[in-house]
C-alpha cells in the first residue's frame, strides 16, 4: 500500500466533490434540516407552560425512568433521545452520495480508466474513494453532535445536557458513526460495480437506516434502553459487517471488470 498514492487519489476526488454544488447541498442538508429540527423543538419546549407535559399514557418504563425528572425535563431527555440517535442516520446516509458519485460518475464520464493506467492499485483507488466519502460524512456527523449538545447545554437545564453526554452517546459517535459509515460506502461501492445510476446505488443507505431508526422507536416505546452494551454490540456487528462488505467490493471491484464490462 503506498499511502502518497492514495493522497494523491484522494486529495483530486476532494477537489472534484468540492466543486459539484449539487453534491454540498445534499451533504448539508441532512444535517442541517436534523439539528435544526432538535434544537428548535428544545428552545420551545422549554417556552412552554408546565400544565402541556402529563405523561399519563406513556409506557410504564419511560415513567419509572425518568420519574426523577419531572414531566417537562422528562419529555426533553426522551426527545433528546430520538434526535441523538438521528444524528447517526447522517453517517450512514450521506457516505452513499459520495461514494455513487466517485464511482458511476467516472463510469459515465469515462475518467476512471485513464487512472487505471497509472501506477496505483486497485486497492489505493479503493482505500481512496473510501476515504473520500467517509471522512466528510464522519466530521458533519461530530459536528452536528457538537452543535446539538450546545443547543441542549444553550436551552435545557443542565440534567438534560448530563444525559446528552452520558458515555453511550459520546461512544455511540466515536465508534458507531464511523463504522456505518464505513458500511454505507462499501455497500455502495459493491452495488455502483453494477449499476450506472446513482440514485440505485444510493439507495442501499436504506438497509443501514431502518436498524437505526428501529432502535430509535423501540427506546421511544420504552422496549430497551440504549447503554454502553447496546453501543459494543452494535459496534460488533457493524464490525463484521464491514469486513464481509470489504471482501465483496475487492472481488467486484476489479481491474479487468472496469475495463471491459463498466458499459
Amino acid at each position: 500500500m503506498n499511502w502518497e498514492r492514495v493522497w494523491v487519489v484522494f486529495t483530486k476526488e476532494l477537489a472534484e466533490i468540492a466543486r459539484s454544488k449539487m453534491i454540498l447541498f445534499t451533504m448539508t442538508l441532512l444535517p442541517s434540516l436534523l439539528v435544526g429540527i432538535a434544537l428548535f423543538t428544545e428552545r420551545s419546549l422549554m417556552e412552554l407552560g408546565d400544565e402541556v407535559f402529563d405523561t399519563t399514557g406513556a409506557p410504564p418504563e419511560l415513567v419509572a425512568r425518568f420519574a426523577h425528572l419531572g414531566p417537562r425535563l422528562a419529555v426533553i431527555a426522551l426527545l433528546n433521545e430520538q434526535f441523538l440517535s438521528m444524528l447517526l442516520m447522517i453517517a450512514a446516509a450521506l457516505p452513499s452520495t459520495i461514494a455513487a458519485h466517485s464511482v458511476i460518475g467516472e463510469k459515465v464520464e469515462r475518467t476512471l480508466e485513464p487512472l487505471l493506467a497509472t501506477p496505483v492499485t486497485t486497492r489505493e483507488l479503493l482505500v481512496a474513494k473510501t476515504l473520500v466519502a467517509m471522512v466528510p460524512a464522519i466530521l458533519l456527523t461530530w459536528i452536528a453532535f457538537g452543535v446539538t449538545v450546545a443547543g441542549i447545554a444553550r436551552w435545557a437545564p443542565p440534567e438534560a445536557l448530563e444525559l446528552a453526554l452520558r458515555p453511550v452517546w459520546p461512544l455511540a459517535f466515536l465508534l458507531v458513526a464511523p463504522l456505518l459509515s464505513a458500511g454505507s460506502v462499501m455497500s455502495t461501492l459493491a452495488l455502483s460495480s453494477r449499476v450506472n445510476d446513482p440514485r440505485t446505488a444510493q439507495g442501499v443507505s436504506a438497509f443501514l437506516i431502518l436498524p437505526l431508526a428501529g432502535v430509535g422507536v423501540s427506546a421511544l416505546a420504552g422496549a430497551i434502553t440504549l447503554d454502553v452494551v447496546w453501543v459494543l454490540v452494535a459496534a460488533a456487528i457493524l464490525f463484521v459487517l464491514d469486513l464481509v462488505l470489504l471482501r465483496l467490493v475487492v472481488h467486484l471491484f476489479g481491474r479487468e471488470t472496469i475495463l471491459t464490462r463498466w458499459r
